[in-house]
Protein backbone atom coordinates (compact mmCIF):
# COMPACT_ATOMS: atom_id res chain seq x y z
CA UNK A 1 0.00 0.00 0.00
CA UNK A 2 2.90 2.63 1.25
CA UNK A 3 4.84 1.81 -2.54
CA UNK A 4 1.47 2.34 -4.51
CA UNK A 5 0.66 5.58 -2.56
CA UNK A 6 4.57 6.83 -3.09
CA UNK A 7 3.86 5.86 -6.55
CA UNK A 8 0.35 8.25 -6.89
CA UNK A 9 2.09 10.96 -4.85
CA UNK A 10 3.43 13.51 -7.18
CA UNK A 11 0.50 13.23 -9.82
CA UNK A 12 -1.64 13.63 -6.94
CA UNK A 13 0.83 17.02 -6.22
CA UNK A 14 0.43 18.11 -9.53
CA UNK A 15 -3.00 17.83 -10.00
CA UNK A 16 -3.54 20.22 -6.52
CA UNK A 17 -1.49 22.35 -8.13
CA UNK A 18 -2.96 22.62 -12.08
CA UNK A 19 -6.33 22.66 -10.51
CA UNK A 20 -5.60 25.71 -8.69
CA UNK A 21 -5.88 27.16 -12.67
CA UNK A 22 -9.72 27.81 -11.68
CA UNK A 23 -8.55 30.31 -9.23
CA UNK A 24 -6.32 32.42 -12.08
CA UNK A 25 -8.03 35.79 -12.92
CA UNK A 26 -8.99 35.72 -16.08
CA UNK A 27 -7.70 39.30 -16.75
CA UNK A 28 -4.71 41.17 -15.34
CA UNK A 29 -2.26 43.33 -16.48
CA UNK A 30 0.92 41.45 -17.61
CA UNK A 31 3.95 42.19 -15.39
CA UNK A 32 6.73 42.56 -18.10
CA UNK A 33 9.62 40.00 -17.85
CA UNK A 34 12.91 40.96 -16.24
CA UNK A 35 14.81 40.36 -19.26
CA UNK A 36 14.92 43.19 -21.78
CA UNK A 37 13.57 42.72 -25.39
CA UNK A 38 16.61 45.12 -26.76
CA UNK A 39 19.31 42.41 -27.92
CA UNK A 40 22.60 44.77 -28.24
CA UNK A 41 23.73 44.68 -31.84
CA UNK A 42 26.47 45.29 -34.29
CA UNK A 43 29.72 46.29 -31.94
CA UNK A 44 27.54 47.18 -28.92
CA UNK A 45 28.62 43.52 -26.84
CA UNK A 46 32.20 43.42 -26.47
CA UNK A 47 34.07 41.20 -29.13
CA UNK A 48 30.61 39.94 -30.93
CA UNK A 49 28.97 41.42 -33.65
CA UNK A 50 24.97 41.07 -33.58
CA UNK A 51 22.17 41.40 -36.64
CA UNK A 52 19.08 41.51 -35.67
CA UNK A 53 16.83 38.78 -36.88
CA UNK A 54 13.25 38.67 -37.97
CA UNK A 55 11.07 36.24 -36.84
CA UNK A 56 9.33 33.40 -39.42
CA UNK A 57 5.89 33.67 -40.86
CA UNK A 58 5.29 30.38 -39.20
CA UNK A 59 6.31 31.24 -35.80
CA UNK A 60 4.14 34.43 -35.82
CA UNK A 61 1.27 32.53 -37.25
CA UNK A 62 1.80 29.69 -35.04
CA UNK A 63 1.83 31.61 -32.12
CA UNK A 64 -1.01 34.00 -30.02
CA UNK A 65 -1.15 37.47 -31.34
CA UNK A 66 0.50 39.00 -28.03
CA UNK A 67 3.59 37.17 -28.39
CA UNK A 68 6.60 39.31 -28.75
CA UNK A 69 9.99 38.23 -30.60
CA UNK A 70 13.89 39.83 -30.11
CA UNK A 71 16.36 37.74 -32.21
CA UNK A 72 19.78 38.25 -33.36
CA UNK A 73 22.62 36.07 -34.52
CA UNK A 74 26.04 36.60 -33.01
CA UNK A 75 29.38 36.28 -34.31
CA UNK A 76 32.81 36.33 -32.10
CA UNK A 77 35.54 38.57 -33.26
CA UNK A 78 39.26 39.17 -32.74
CA UNK A 79 39.68 35.72 -30.91
CA UNK A 80 41.77 32.21 -31.50
CA UNK A 81 38.75 30.78 -31.08
CA UNK A 82 37.63 32.63 -34.71
CA UNK A 83 37.94 31.01 -38.34
CA UNK A 84 36.13 31.88 -40.94
CA UNK A 85 34.28 28.50 -40.85
CA UNK A 86 32.93 29.45 -36.93
CA UNK A 87 28.99 29.97 -37.17
CA UNK A 88 27.17 32.43 -35.80
CA UNK A 89 25.49 31.83 -32.51
CA UNK A 90 21.63 31.86 -32.58
CA UNK A 91 19.77 33.91 -29.59
CA UNK A 92 16.06 33.75 -29.87
CA UNK A 93 13.86 35.77 -27.02
CA UNK A 94 10.41 34.58 -27.25
CA UNK A 95 7.80 36.81 -24.64
CA UNK A 96 4.02 35.10 -23.61
CA UNK A 97 1.30 36.82 -23.75
CA UNK A 98 -1.64 36.67 -21.23
CA UNK A 99 -1.89 32.83 -22.23
CA UNK A 100 1.73 31.61 -21.63
CA UNK A 101 0.59 28.31 -23.26
CA UNK A 102 -0.31 29.51 -26.52
CA UNK A 103 3.08 31.66 -26.40
CA UNK A 104 6.22 29.73 -25.25
CA UNK A 105 6.68 25.90 -24.72
CA UNK A 106 9.39 24.18 -24.03
CA UNK A 107 11.60 23.29 -27.96
CA UNK A 108 11.47 19.74 -27.62
CA UNK A 109 8.02 19.89 -29.02
CA UNK A 110 8.55 21.93 -31.99
CA UNK A 111 11.91 20.40 -33.09
CA UNK A 112 11.15 17.20 -34.10
CA UNK A 113 8.51 19.29 -36.67
CA UNK A 114 11.60 21.06 -38.42
CA UNK A 115 13.32 18.10 -39.13
CA UNK A 116 15.36 17.94 -35.58
CA UNK A 117 16.40 14.11 -34.56
CA UNK A 118 17.61 12.13 -31.54
CA UNK A 119 16.84 15.48 -28.55
CA UNK A 120 18.24 14.91 -25.49
CA UNK A 121 18.17 17.17 -22.59
CA UNK A 122 20.70 17.88 -19.57
CA UNK A 123 20.96 20.20 -17.05
CA UNK A 124 23.78 22.50 -16.80
CA UNK A 125 24.80 25.20 -14.90
CA UNK A 126 26.58 28.31 -16.22
CA UNK A 127 27.96 31.51 -14.17
CA UNK A 128 27.87 34.83 -16.10
CA UNK A 129 29.99 37.36 -16.32
CA UNK A 130 28.83 38.95 -13.39
CA UNK A 131 28.75 36.32 -10.67
CA UNK A 132 25.38 35.20 -11.00
CA UNK A 133 24.90 31.37 -11.77
CA UNK A 134 22.25 30.66 -14.05
CA UNK A 135 21.11 27.08 -14.82
CA UNK A 136 20.00 25.71 -18.39
CA UNK A 137 18.86 22.89 -20.13
CA UNK A 138 21.11 22.15 -22.45
CA UNK A 139 19.36 20.46 -25.37
CA UNK A 140 21.00 18.22 -28.65
CA UNK A 141 20.03 17.03 -31.99
CA UNK A 142 21.06 16.82 -35.43
CA UNK A 143 19.23 17.54 -39.21
CA UNK A 144 19.92 15.85 -42.53
CA UNK A 145 21.97 17.39 -44.17
CA UNK A 146 22.25 15.55 -47.76
CA UNK A 147 25.64 18.33 -48.54
CA UNK A 148 27.53 16.91 -46.14
CA UNK A 149 29.58 13.67 -45.86
CA UNK A 150 27.92 11.73 -42.69
CA UNK A 151 24.81 13.58 -44.15
CA UNK A 152 24.23 15.07 -40.74
CA UNK A 153 24.59 18.74 -39.08
CA UNK A 154 24.81 19.11 -35.13
CA UNK A 155 23.06 21.08 -32.94
CA UNK A 156 23.59 22.37 -29.31
CA UNK A 157 21.18 24.85 -27.94
CA UNK A 158 20.80 26.00 -23.82
CA UNK A 159 17.56 27.59 -22.55
CA UNK A 160 16.08 29.08 -19.72
CA UNK A 161 12.61 30.35 -18.74
CA UNK A 162 12.98 34.65 -17.46
CA UNK A 163 10.05 35.85 -15.62
CA UNK A 164 9.21 39.09 -13.62
CA UNK A 165 11.89 38.17 -10.89
CA UNK A 166 12.27 34.30 -11.31
CA UNK A 167 14.52 32.24 -13.82
CA UNK A 168 13.40 28.62 -14.31
CA UNK A 169 15.09 26.38 -16.23
CA UNK A 170 12.83 23.67 -17.10
CA UNK A 171 9.23 23.72 -18.67
CA UNK A 172 7.54 22.42 -15.41
CA UNK A 173 9.31 24.67 -13.05
CA UNK A 174 8.07 27.73 -15.12
CA UNK A 175 4.48 26.76 -15.06
CA UNK A 176 4.13 25.68 -11.15
CA UNK A 177 6.05 28.54 -11.03
CA UNK A 178 3.39 30.74 -12.92
CA UNK A 179 0.31 29.33 -11.55
CA UNK A 180 1.21 29.53 -7.75
CA UNK A 181 2.06 33.45 -8.47
CA UNK A 182 -1.17 33.98 -10.40
CA UNK A 183 -3.03 32.15 -7.93
CA UNK A 184 -1.29 33.01 -4.01
CA UNK A 185 0.00 36.54 -5.44
CA UNK A 186 -2.63 38.06 -8.28
CA UNK A 187 0.60 37.82 -10.47
CA UNK A 188 0.87 37.65 -14.11
CA UNK A 189 4.19 37.63 -15.88
CA UNK A 190 5.08 37.87 -19.68
CA UNK A 191 7.44 34.97 -19.47
CA UNK A 192 10.46 35.75 -21.67
CA UNK A 193 11.62 32.05 -23.49
CA UNK A 194 15.35 32.35 -24.00
CA UNK A 195 17.30 30.13 -26.39
CA UNK A 196 20.86 30.67 -27.36
CA UNK A 197 22.49 28.02 -30.06
CA UNK A 198 24.38 27.04 -32.69
CA UNK A 199 25.78 23.68 -34.88
CA UNK A 200 28.61 21.62 -35.60
CA UNK A 201 30.37 19.37 -38.02
CA UNK A 202 33.32 17.67 -38.01
CA UNK A 203 33.61 18.16 -42.06
CA UNK A 204 33.13 22.13 -40.92
CA UNK A 205 36.19 21.82 -38.49
CA UNK A 206 34.06 22.25 -35.81
CA UNK A 207 33.41 20.35 -33.07
CA UNK A 208 30.87 19.72 -30.16
CA UNK A 209 33.24 21.40 -27.41
CA UNK A 210 33.83 23.95 -29.71
CA UNK A 211 29.93 24.69 -30.09
CA UNK A 212 29.31 24.49 -26.01
CA UNK A 213 32.49 27.02 -25.79
CA UNK A 214 30.85 29.58 -28.27
CA UNK A 215 27.73 29.66 -26.50
CA UNK A 216 28.42 29.47 -22.87
CA UNK A 217 30.72 32.61 -24.02
CA UNK A 218 28.12 34.37 -25.07
CA UNK A 219 25.59 33.57 -22.48
CA UNK A 220 27.81 35.00 -19.77
CA UNK A 221 28.79 37.78 -21.76
CA UNK A 222 25.52 38.34 -22.87
CA UNK A 223 22.85 37.78 -19.95
CA UNK A 224 24.47 40.23 -17.67
CA UNK A 225 23.45 42.64 -19.71
CA UNK A 226 19.80 41.96 -20.69
CA UNK A 227 18.27 41.13 -17.62
CA UNK A 228 17.28 43.38 -14.16
CA UNK A 229 19.33 41.33 -11.66
CA UNK A 230 17.89 43.56 -9.21
CA UNK A 231 14.47 42.28 -9.80
CA UNK A 232 15.69 38.38 -9.73
CA UNK A 233 14.75 36.57 -6.29
CA UNK A 234 18.17 35.23 -4.78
Amino acid sequence: MRKVLSALAPAFVLGVILSLTFFIPEKSELQFSSMSMELPLRFDLSGWYGIRKQESPEERLTLAPDTLFSKADYRLLYSNEWNKETPDVHVSLVFSGNDMNQSIHRPELCLPGQGHLRLQATDTNLTLNNGKEVKFTRLTSFRRNESLPDKKLHYVHYYTFVGKGNIRHSHMQRTICDILDRTLKGKVQRWAYCQIGTYWSPQLGTTQEDADRLIQKLICQLLPEIINWEEIEN
